[in-house]
């Protein structure tokens, strides 16, 4: 058998002020007189024999520590198929049975058990017939489960920026197949900010181990977003602060990129967001940055992008791009971008062989109420009614609807915080996620309230920078500027979807899409009727305008022949004069 060895190392400021011991003089605690045998104070005392103590004073330490497995449960049923025979008698011999039974029937107290057991079957009868235990109630389908309605989130694991270094934990990917992997990238995204010592490093983490990351990424530039290809599982793509997009493949081991892009070919500021595309190779994704520029890449040939579109105004003034969701089931040629100007965008492209992509604009979203006052921070598409997405900015966040309307559906009621962050839940419809720059998480569920938040929750300190929502829609995580990302663990009442909740938030949706569009249609005929009264009163203001012209023309031909007659008479004033000192003389 092998020895098993356990050694534990420890710093020498960690072992405590040393122990020094010294000679002293002897130390008299107390002393008894000597009491003569039999004596009345001898009784009092009891002669004790010799015993050994231990002591101690040092602190205990463990030198194991073990993991326990978890506890894993399962219901158990039993079926019954034959009934309970004895163990001699054989449940599948019809025969055997049949004789076990006649040898009870032939017992002389079978009939007194069977009179004891009718007694019991003719009490239970009568309540049966009292009160119907199986009646059926609802006819409408079967019985429905009690609702859990109970709103309440709990902190699972919090996984810490190793870096001493502050940095912001700006993107947050779940990995693909549902596990507890997640990607984050960590940057500083405050102007001029970020130091030449900045660790560029970012992790992948695994939430069952929190306290040191599964992989290691380390690219050029610090990542601004990280994401995983939902084809290949281990291959990410992630853009960079200046501008380069990198690709790596976490089955080299490796946490150099594989391959990047040319900074020539790439954006000329940071890569805010970007997303994998759906394409026949599944190695095609798209990034955007505040230079205007949609990029999409191959990551097979990784130095060019393969196609690339601005996004520009009426006016030709480039719209710069803060953020971008992709969701095929949404549309596979279709990309909605917010913007610096709080409005969000809708862009088309559709692919061609062996011709270039058609790309354009297909919506503007900023009439009526318009956008936001600040940056559109984050556009998230709801996952079931793929038509439908919403908005963060300022303080408020919007509801839109990509079905030929230009101002949003739905506002809710305006914060006292930025918001900087939002995230739709996978499971519920109704149930989406607002992020604060004060650290605050608010719960909003469209299903049973629509005025205000039905929950909220102080997640951090610092301001919170992204937040996304686990496949199985029980878990949440929610990055903050401190470097922290919290895994929060969702209730059932928000992880578990409601009784028709997906056709009652449908409705709520066209309901106020409909009273959205005879708004608009409203505002168009109020802008009209004020266009006529303006048109009205330009005609009307043109006689008097008129008028006043030819009493100004009067006037003025008037003034002149009054300074043509004065100068007239100071002329012939001139000549009666001449012809007098003619006379005279």
């Amino acid at each position: 058998m092998s020895l098993l060895y356990f050694s534990n190392t420890r710093e020498r400021k960690d072992f405590g002020k040393p122990v020094v011991f010294h000679d002293s003089k002897n130390l008299l605690l107390q002393s008894f007189p000597a009491e003569p045998t039999g004596s009345e104070s001898e009784k009092q005392w009891v002669q004790k024999r010799y015993s050994t103590i231990e002591i101690d004073c040092t602190p205990e330490y463990a030198q194991h520590t073990a993991d326990t497995g978890n506890l894993v449960q399962k219901p158990e049923g039993c079926l019954f198929v034959n009934g309970a025979w004895p163990k001699k008698i054989k449940g599948g011999e019809v025969t055997e049975r049949q004789r076990y039974l006649q040898r009870l029937m032939a017992d002389k107290s079978y009939g007194d058990q069977v009179k004891k057991i009718c007694e019991t079957a003719g009490t239970s009868i009568k309540q049966n017939n009292t009160i119907n235990l199986y009646e059926q109630y609802f006819n409408d389908g079967g019985f429905f489960p009690v609702e859990d309605t109970t709103m309440s989130t709990d902190t699972i694991c919090v996984l810490k920026d190793p870096s001493d270094e502050k940095r912001h934990a700006n993107s947050l990917c779940w990995h693909p197949d549902g596990s507890g992997k997640i990607a984050i990238s960590y940057s500083v995204m405050q102007f001029q900010k970020m130091s030449d010592a900045t660790p560029v490093k970012s992790y992948i983490w695994d939430i069952r181990h929190p306290n040191e990351p599964d992989f290691e990424i380390t690219p050029q530039s610090p990542l601004c977003c990280l994401q995983f290809n939902p084809k290949t599982h281990d291959h990410l793509a992630g853009g960079m602060y200046n501008g380069v997009v990198g690709f790596w493949d976490i089955r080299k081991e490796s946490s150099r990129p594989v391959s990047s892009s040319n900074i020539e070919f790439s954006h000329r500021d940071p890569v805010f967001d970007m997303r994998y595309v759906s394409s026949r190779s599944g190695t095609e994704c798209v990034s955007v940055s505040t230079d205007g520029q949609l990029l999409w890449w191959d990551t097979r040939k990784l130095e060019k992008p393969i196609d690339k579109f601005t996004i520009t105004n009426e006016d030709k003034e480039i719209l710069g791009i803060t953020s971008l969701e992709y969701l095929t089931e949404g549309g596979p040629t279709k990309y909605l971008v917010g913007t610096e100007q709080g409005f969000p965008v809708l862009v088309e492209r559709k692919a061609k062989k062996d011709q270039p992509s058609e790309k354009k604009i297909k919506a503007i979203f900023n009439q009526g109420h318009g956008g936001h006052f600040s940056a559109s921070r984050a556009i998230k598409r709801n996952p079931v009614h793929t038509s439908f997405f919403c908005t963060v900015g300022d303080w408020c966040t919007k509801i839109w609807s990509e079905e030929n309307l230009k101002s949003p559906i739905m506002i809710t009621s305006y914060s006292k915080a930025y918001l900087s962050s939002t995230c739709w839940s996978t499971i519920r419809p109704g149930v989406f996620f607002t992020g604060k720059t004060d650290g605050t998480m608010d719960i909003w569920d469209i299903y049973s309230k629509q005025s205000e938040a039905v929950f909220s929750v102080k997640l951090s300190e610092s301001p919170i920078t992204n937040m996304v929502a686990h496949k199985s829609g029980t878990m949440l995580a929610v990055g903050a500027e401190d470097g922290v990302t919290s895994i929060v663990s969702l209730s059932k009442g928000l992880s578990t979807i409601q009784r028709d909740e997906k056709d009652v938030v449908l409705e709520i949706f066209e309901r106020e899409k409909k009273r959205e569009s005879k708004l608009d249609k409203m505002r168009i005929i109020e802008r009209k009727a004020r266009e006529r009264e303006a048109k009205k009163k330009l005609r009307a203001s043109k006689p008097k305008a008129a008028e006043d012209n030819g009493e100004a023309a009067k006037e003025k031909s008037i003034k002149v022949a009054d300074e043509h007659w004065e100068d007239m008479l100071k002329m012939l004033q001139a000549r009666a004069e001449r012809a007098e000192k003619k006379a005279a003389n």
